[in-house]
């Protein structure tokens, strides 16, 4: 849920710039960025173990809610537009996403192996 934010200001920014709204695509994307930095830190303070699972969900809904508002003030009719292929975004959020999670797979084999399935710290 931590890139969905940026992912949908980018496909909100490039349909923005497609009807003709460089501007207000700048804005979407700019917005949809800071969103994100301010969900991780407001996620600092919600406790672990409270209702942390929930928050990512709430807060990724908001945030689509808030893009699709945005949008709907500069795109006055979304059947005129063609409609878009997901893939390259799809291609973009996988290439960032996995060599994330196989990062920390790969540190969390490490530090299980060297302190005999102890966490040295």
């Amino acid at each position: 849920m931590l890139f969905s934010a940026i992912a949908g200001g980018v496909m909100t920014a490039q349909n923005l710039k497609d009807v003709g709204q460089p501007e207000a695509a700048r804005k979407a994307l700019w917005g949809s960025i800071g969103y994100t930095v301010a969900m991780v830190w407001l996620m600092t303070y919600v406790p672990i173990g409270s209702t942390s699972g929930v928050f990512p969900i709430v807060v990724g809904y908001l945030g689509a809610m808030g893009l699709e508002m945005y949008a709907k003030k500069f795109i006055a009719s979304r059947d005129e537009l063609p409609a878009k292929s997901i893939v390259k975004p799809l291609v973009i959020c996988l290439c960032i996403f996995v060599p994330i999670i196989a990062g920390f797979i790969y540190l969390m084999r490490i530090a299980t192996e060297t302190t005999n399935g102890h966490y040295a710290y």
